[in-house]
């Protein structure tokens, strides 16, 4: 797991079994996180794709919820930097 986060192989031993237990817990609920967005995108297509199929006449108008932008989310790996940089913060404090 401390590989696929591009973490240094030297810096594993500097972390606390509680930091590398947070850094792992938290990437796990991005890529859920990532997989459910991913999921209900996958669903929206299959609805336009179900009316462009059966009912082309009756297909609904999308350009209204692409008027509305969602916040952008920040990336994961931003999340882990900031995570582990409150944590070394923490422990350099303690």
């Amino acid at each position: 797991m401390w590989c696929e986060l591009d973490l240094p192989h030297a810096n594993f031993w500097l972390v606390s079994l509680r930091e590398y237990d947070l850094i792992t817990h938290g990437t796990i609920k991005g890529k859920d996180a990532e997989f459910d967005a991913r999921r209900v995108l996958n669903q929206e297509l299959g609805i336009i794709i179900q009316f462009a199929i059966h009912d082309p006449k009756n297909m609904p108008d999308f350009t209204k919820a692409a008027a509305t932008k969602p916040e952008p989310k920040s990336d994961a790996s931003h999340g882990v930097e900031k995570l582990r940089a409150c944590l070394i913060g923490m422990h350099s404090q303690g």
